[in-house]
């Protein structure tokens, strides 16, 4: 969407960073597709909404919105990029899922992957919010999904030990960054706003670019944010301490988005963990 998009990316590129780009391949066009041949990224990822005009323009509401789509898929696809392909379980395309999964794996070689999890909006639109809520599926059905797809289901129950840590329940750690985010990579949005991961949006968690260098950012804010402490009582005693918390989405980006508060615990997270826990103990 930006008119600079080439002249920020390369600049990045040159600059020695892996760089990767989410894009719905909407508005791709063959200026983009020389420009990733002549400096290719780590990776692209786009978004799959449906395989169909009806299913992909009723999760868009835009008119076209499909074609451009294909078309911008198609030439990066020819082109010999490398494009991994994803999707949003949504109730708006959960009956095309099976359709979409097949059409991403025929596509691309990449293992395709959907996420279930549609999280709430950076600018707290209430209006948006309620449409966002009225997509997500319920934590039975995010199971059931999940063990209609082998590969995934195979992953978790697999992984199940690794996943459910029995020590977790012993832990007193008040830091709220128990995860990756900012070890090995970070995300700069359209506006130059610095973030550990693309979820997290919380005012003490952005450094601007334009008033700040990335070597700050990463050196200074990245350890600062990172070292944030918790000490609400709720949180320490349910999520920190929970030994099924790495079969949840809960993260501080995510209750940020779901709460205002970055220490607060999400019900429907929680609802979905133990959901999955008890699917995964009945497989073994």
């Amino acid at each position: 969407m930006r008119e600079d998009f080439a002249d920020v990316y390369i600049s990045l590129k040159k600059k020695g960073l892996l760089v990767s780009v989410f894009t719905n391949a909407t508005l791709v066009t063959d200026e983009h597709v020389r420009l990733f041949q002549e400096y290719p990224p780590r990776d692209i990822e786009v978004s799959v909404y449906g395989v169909t005009k009806e299913t992909y323009e009723r999760v868009t509401r835009r008119s076209g919105s499909f074609s451009g789509f294909r078309r911008g898929l198609d030439r990066l696809i020819e082109s010999g990029i490398g494009v991994r392909l994803k999707a949003m379980a949504l109730r708006s395309n959960i009956s095309e899922l099976p359709e979409i999964a097949a059409f991403c794996r025929e596509k691309t070689k990449d293992s395709f992957r959907f996420d279930p999890f549609l999280h709430l909006r950076f600018d707290g639109d209430q209006a948006r919010n309620r449409e966002i809520e009225s997509e997500r599926l319920k934590p039975e059905e995010i199971v059931s999904l999940e063990q209609t797809d082998p590969d995934r289901f195979r992953s978790l129950r697999e992984e199940c030990e690794k996943l459910i840590v029995p020590e977790f329940a012993g832990i007193e750690d008040d830091r709220l960054f128990m995860c990756g985010a900012g070890e090995g990579s970070f995300v700069v949005s359209y506006d130059g706003l610095f973030r550990l991961c693309s979820s997290l949006w919380h005012p003490e968690c952005l450094y601007s670019l334009k008033e700040g260098s990335l070597t700050d950012a990463w050196n200074r804010f990245v350890p600062m944010v990172r070292d944030m402490r918790s000490e609400r009582k709720n949180f320490l005693e349910k999520c920190r301490v929970c030994p099924i918390i790495n079969l949840c989405m809960w993260c501080p980006a995510h209750a940020y988005l779901e709460t205002g508060e970055m220490d607060s615990p999400v019900e429907y997270f929680c609802k979905t963990a133990h959901a999955r826990a008890e699917a995964l103990k009945n497989a073994l």
